[in-house]
């Protein structure tokens, strides 16, 4: 099985930081491709970020 690293992807040049505000998800929960796994909030906005493939979360 291939570990895929959750990354928060570039969100625009004016953004310098962002902060994780929840893991959707538990470790050993299965994800689905698309389903939302964490929240994101930067100065401008709040988002969900989606799981890039279907596997099993992982510490």
């Amino acid at each position: 099985m291939s570990i895929i690293e959750v990354k928060v992807p570039q969100l625009s040049e004016s953004v310098t930081e962002a902060t994780l505000l929840t893991w959707l998800k538990q470790v050993g929960d299965a994800v689905s491709e698309g389903e939302n796994l964490i929240d994101v909030e930067t100065d401008k906005v709040v988002m969900e970020l989606p799981a890039a493939k279907s596997g099993v979360l992982t510490k």
